[in-house]
C-alpha cells in the first residue's frame, strides 16, 4: 500500500468502523433476517446469484486507488510457501 497518504487510510478506516458498527447490532440482524425467514433454498440461492451479479457494479464504483489495493494480489505467507515447496520437492522425487 506504498504511494497511499497516511490521512487517507485513517478516513477509509473510520468510515470502515463506522459501516461495522451500524450493521453489527441484533436490531439490524434481525431486520434483514426478517425476509428470508420463510424463504425457500431455491429463493435463497437465487438472491445470492443476484447479489453476486453485483459485484462489476459495486466495484465500478471504486475510486481507483482502491480498485488497484483489490487487484493486487497478497503474497502468500511464508509458512505456506514452506509447505508448498515441501510438496513440490516429494512430488519430485516420487
Amino acid at each position: 500500500m506504498a504511494g497511499t497518504p497516511d490521512g487517507s487510510f485513517r478516513t477509509e478506516n473510520l468510515g470502515l468502523a463506522e459501516q461495522v458498527r451500524m450493521l453489527s447490532g441484533s436490531d439490524h440482524l434481525r431486520r434483514e433476517a426478517e425476509p428470508w425467514r420463510n424463504a425457500t433454498p431455491e429463493e435463497r440461492v437465487a438472491e445470492t446469484w443476484r447479489l453476486c451479479a453485483l459485484v462489476p457494479w459495486f466495484r465500478s464504483l471504486w475510486p481507483e486507488d482502491v480498485r488497484a489495493r483489490a487487484d493486487a494480489p497478497e503474497a502468500l505467507p511464508p509458512s505456506t510457501v514452506a509447505i508448498l515447496e515441501r510438496l513440490k520437492q516429494a512430488g519430485e522425487t516420487k
